[in-house]
């Protein structure tokens, strides 16, 4: 089964915090604070505690503010970065072989 959406804000600022940096990274408020200050009007991210980002982008697009936030789980948000390093490792390390290793999609869907 598949779901198409469409999403009806204009974007001009996005931000992305892969892994469990959506998390706040000790600071819980962090991701709120990052979505104002930098007047984002999306937030891609790994992680996620429901009761804090989701909340804020929630109460905020009621209110009319222009937020939305796209969750793409911890793995495959710091799978692009892992692709680099294996490249970037690889000259550093002359002699052994270096291979990023797709972990795949870790869930099953029913």
């Amino acid at each position: 089964m598949s779901h198409n959406f469409v999403c009806a804000i204009a974007c001009s600022r996005i931000g992305i915090l892969v892994g469990g940096g959506s998390l706040g990274l000790g600071r819980e408020q962090m991701p709120m604070e990052l979505m104002q200050e930098k007047n984002l009007d999306v937030m891609i991210c790994g992680d996620i505690t429901e009761w804090t980002l989701c909340a804020y982008v929630n109460d905020a697009a009621m209110l009319g503010q222009n937020k939305a936030m796209i969750v793409i789980g911890h793995e495959r948000s710091e799978e692009w970065g892992m692709k680099y390093m294996a490249e970037w490792l690889a000259p550093l390390v002359s002699g052994l072989p270096v291979t990023f290793v797709d972990a795949k999609e870790p869930f099953i869907y029913l």
